[in-house]
């Protein structure tokens, strides 16, 4: 399938190969060796995915990601990275990052990330939220598909799935499970939530979805 692409990398050897890689599968790859020559790139094309190192001549490519989500920027990133210190990943997805892979890497390895992110990005397909190709939140039977059975929620975990899903990889903070749970009429109870969480982890597995202690939770890619 052919995606437009969005490349910021300042090693010119890399740009070359992924540009050659890409273009084969019929993208359309855009090239960028600073942050600044990419902010102009996005202000006149629109990119199905961008591809952004994180060490930069000019820049973070954390602190790009984060001021392009700032200004409601929402097109999908991977973090092409050698980092591997998990402060250092974190901050990756609290910037807007939606995955990342590490140097060096595979190839195909990323191209089956890129088509992961993108296809997840599209979210919403005829009243479903797709978790992977497998699984799927269906909006109008408020239930979750796994492998074509279907698995019956209450309301309220439902709700919260929804919510953990859309927001995958990001930090999903307390006052936003509140907001969504709960009316404006209603009051918040936090021990509901930690049997909701708990209800959802039955279903997905305890390391499905992350604690973060204090702030929130996240779910993780599943």
């Amino acid at each position: 399938m052919s995606y437009k692409v969005l490349f910021l990398e300042d090693n010119l050897l890399l740009q070359e190969t992924l540009e050659d890689f890409l273009e084969e599968k019929g993208c359309q790859v855009f090239l960028s060796s600073c942050a600044k020559e990419a902010l102009e790139l996005c202000y006149k094309q629109k990119f199905d995915i961008y591809l952004f190192d994180v060490k930069l001549p000019d820049v973070s490519g954390f602190d790009f990601l984060q001021e392009l989500r700032k200004a409601n920027d929402i097109t999908p990133t991977i973090f092409i990275t050698s980092l591997e210190d998990k402060e250092s990943l974190s901050h990756g997805f609290l910037s807007g990052g939606d995955d990342y892979i590490k140097k060096p890497f595979d190839l195909d390895e990323l191209w089956l990330r890129m088509q992961a992110v993108i296809k997840r990005s599209l979210g919403l397909r005829d009243d479903k939220i797709y978790i992977n190709d497998f699984t799927y939140l269906n909006l109008k039977r408020k239930n979750i598909v796994i492998n074509e059975e279907e698995i019956l929620l209450n309301l309220k975990d439902f709700e919260l799935l929804q919510l953990l899903v859309s927001q995958r990889g990001k930090v999903v903070t307390k006052e936003m499970i509140e907001e969504k749970l709960w009316g404006l009429n209603e009051v918040p109870n936090s021990g509901s939530i930690r049997v909701y969480i708990n209800n959802l982890k039955k279903i997905f597995g305890k390391d499905a979805i992350t604690n973060i202690r204090g702030i929130g939770y996240r779910f993780e890619e599943f």
